[in-house]
């Protein structure tokens, strides 16, 4: 009578087997941060991501950090087109996403290179995160050094001590939030405030409606400090909050820093 056989995994089962494992931990998405004022500020992470899977897309990458890629051998795909002039915003962004989810059937993992967190004031980023947990799909953020820390270390916010409330401007405005004058506070994309579509001109935001919201909470000599980050370190400018609407030079990626006022305005009473 013959004797029964112990069950065996021949080569291919176990090289099919190691291959499902290995996709397993590999996620459909990672989301790469790069710093701000440096865009050579990849972290150690950041880099060993890049140089294994040896692919990336962006949008709009710093040319030094574009050269840097590639002499490590980074295929980079630019997105930026997508964001042509006159392209609302909002439409843009969503493209991109869709497209970044609609290649996770063709390749794995997708890396999409972004300024800073990948998930702060990052359309793109958040709508990758949502759609790709709504469809089970695996993402990975990878932080890089984001504007908001840039600015707390630069101006040397005490934090933990006076707490900070952070707005971006034209959302500020727009849904018309409070802000408590008692706590510091960083409103972000200020160079931006009010604009939907991409230009080519850059042209000057209109702050009017700006100061006149925040002016219901600080009076008009509140110190208002423009901040600008670029590939020279951080830049400020401080001047009375009334003055801001007609200040020149609040570039498209400037950000503004409000400190807090010993005596707050009166707030109105609730009807």
């Amino acid at each position: 009578m013959a004797t029964a056989q112990p069950n065996t995994i021949d080569s291919t089962n176990k090289e099919a087997e190691a291959s499902r494992r290995t996709e397993m931990t590999v996620p459909h998405f990672i989301l790469l941060g790069y710093g701000v004022t440096d865009s050579l500020q990849l972290t150690v992470e950041s880099q060993r991501v890049l140089a294994r899977y040896g692919t990336a897309y962006s949008v709009g990458l710093p040319a030094n950090l574009t050269a840097f890629l590639k002499s490590q051998r980074v295929k980079l795909t630019d997105l930026g087109p997508r964001l042509g002039p006159g392209k609302e915003y909002a439409e843009a962004y969503l493209e991109v996403a869709h497209f970044l989810i609609e290649r996770s059937a063709h390749e794995r993992p997708v890396i999409f290179l972004t300024p800073g967190n990948p998930l702060m004031f990052n359309a793109v980023g958040r709508y990758v995160v949502t759609e790709g947990r709504r469809l089970g799909l695996g993402v990975q953020v990878v932080q890089g050094v984001s504007p908001l820390d840039l600015i707390i270390s630069g101006i040397g916010l005490d934090v933990s001590t006076f707490g900070l409330q952070v707005f971006d401007a034209t959302r500020l405005v727009a849904r018309g939030m409070s802000i408590n004058p008692a706590i510091p506070a960083i409103v972000m994309h200020l160079g931006g405030f009010g604009a939907s579509t991409a230009t080519a001109t850059g042209a000057a935001a209109n702050l009017g409606p700006f100061v006149a919201h925040v002016s219901r909470w600080y009076p008009g000599t509140h110190p208002a400090t423009v901040i600008h980050l670029g590939t020279q370190g951080m830049k400020v400018a401080s001047l009375p909050l009334n003055r801001l609407s007609a200040a020149s030079g609040v570039e498209a990626g400037a950000h503004l820093f409000l400190d807090s006022v010993r005596d707050p305005l009166p707030q109105e009473a609730p009807a």
